[in-house]
């Protein structure tokens, strides 16, 4: 019986029991009740009572250890409470979350939706709201420290930026000057590329446009330059054709000397004709390919006139040749005295009045004598080397003279 009895009050524990299988208040219970279908009996069959208490009952209606009462059902106040917590721990993992990896654009706006939603969440006790507050605020210190470092580091971009693109457009002006319009643009498309590489930058309109400013700048000289080359190419390439046919047409000239001689002429001057464009080794080739064909008819030509009888003839029309130019050089001469003696050139004033000498008017006179007669000689000799020329077989000489 010392088991049942620990010094409780064993009356209130049967009360209590009483009460739990039973609504009935316990103040309306009888004073000595008959035990019930459910109620623990005596060993000896009585009714419990302070001295011999009841023993618990199992489901099989055997003994057992005591069952512990049931717990009580949360309040409406606690299972709102419990709400608003578990509303906060989901905030402050979304703003953890935000605070680590949203976008720097768009996560300060997350961060506010999700303070306006703490805001709304309520109360639990003013200790854990405390903590979960500090909890939720470390996420959005957090976040406003990761966006101030990188908009440091954006500035500090920005300024690098800014100082590479300044010294590029300090290049590209420079290069608009530069004489070498070829290796300007070059350069002007190489510091192009490297633009591209360069980020955003204060003020970076500006900056582009000084820098476009440069390179229309050098890439208008280049394309000047450009058409100008393909103008002198033109020319060239006109000129370059005009030299082979005439070394083409030295084939059969009647003077083998002076042809030679013409051929090392027109060599030089094809020498400096200048590039011709895409057009450039093609006349180069056609060029050699006449020398060729000129140097291996000169080899022939002199065994061909001794065996056909005319090497007089075209001896008599190199001298013919020779006399036309002497005659020439003697008619610049006598027209260089004739103005010399030209009464025009020597007046003499006596007042108002101008008198010539005899003297002088006959110098004047047989100089013009002198260059008429030369004339007249030029005419006949050009007529003979015509005649030469035809029985030749030549309508005209390419070293005749006009």
């Amino acid at each position: 019986m010392d088991e049942w009895n620990d010094g409780g009050d064993t009356t209130n524990e049967q009360t209590a029991r009483l009460t739990m299988a039973d609504p009935t208040p316990t103040d309306q219970l009888p004073d000595n009740p008959a035990p019930g279908p459910d109620e623990p009996v005596s060993p000896a069959g009585e009714t419990p009572t302070a001295e011999t208490p009841a023993l618990p009952i199992t489901v099989n209606g055997g003994p057992g250890p005591d069952t512990a009462p049931e717990p009580d059902a949360p309040s409406p106040r606690q299972l709102q409470r419990a709400a608003t917590r578990a509303t906060k721990e989901s905030l402050i993992a979304q703003a953890e979350l935000v605070a680590m990896t949203s976008p720097p654009s768009t996560a300060p706006t997350e961060m506010k939706a999700l303070l306006g939603q703490w805001k709304q969440a309520g109360r639990i006790t003013r200790p854990e709201d405390d903590a979960l507050w500090a909890r939720f605020n470390l996420a959005q210190d957090q976040l406003y420290t990761r966006l101030d470092l990188l908009r440091s580091q954006r500035q500090a971009a920005a300024a690098e930026a800014k100082q590479r693109k300044e010294s590029l457009i300090a290049t590209a002006e420079d290069l608009v000057t530069r004489a070498d319009v070829k290796q300007a643009g070059e350069m002007m498309a190489a510091l192009m590329a490297e633009w591209k590489t360069i980020g955003q930058a204060p003020d970076d309109k500006g900056l582009w446009l000084r820098f476009r400013a440069a390179q229309d700048a050098v890439f208008a000289r280049r394309n000047e330059a450009r058409t100008q080359a393909q103008g002198d190419q033109r020319a060239a390439a006109t000129t370059k054709r005009s030299l082979i046919g005439q070394v083409q047409a030295l084939v059969g000239a009647p003077d083998l000397r002076q042809a030679n001689a013409d051929l090392r002429d027109l060599q030089a001057a094809f020498r400096v004709a200048g590039f011709a464009g895409r057009d450039n080794k093609a006349l180069s080739d056609e060029f050699r390919q006449a020398g060729q064909e000129f140097y291996a008819w000169v080899r022939k030509e002199p065994v061909r006139r001794k065996a056909s009888g005319e090497q007089p003839t075209y001896g008599r029309r190199a001298r013919l040749v020779q006399q036309i130019a002497d005659t020439q050089a003697e008619i610049i001469r006598a027209e260089t005295a004739l103005k010399a003696t030209d009464p025009s050139g020597a007046k003499r004033s006596h007042g108002t009045s101008i008198t010539l000498t005899l003297g002088q008017t006959g110098a004047y006179s047989s100089a013009a004598a002198e260059a008429m007669r030369l004339k007249i000689r030029l005419s006949d000799l050009e007529t003979q080397l015509l005649s030469l020329d035809t029985r030749l077989g030549r309508e005209s000489s390419p070293d005749s003279p006009a």
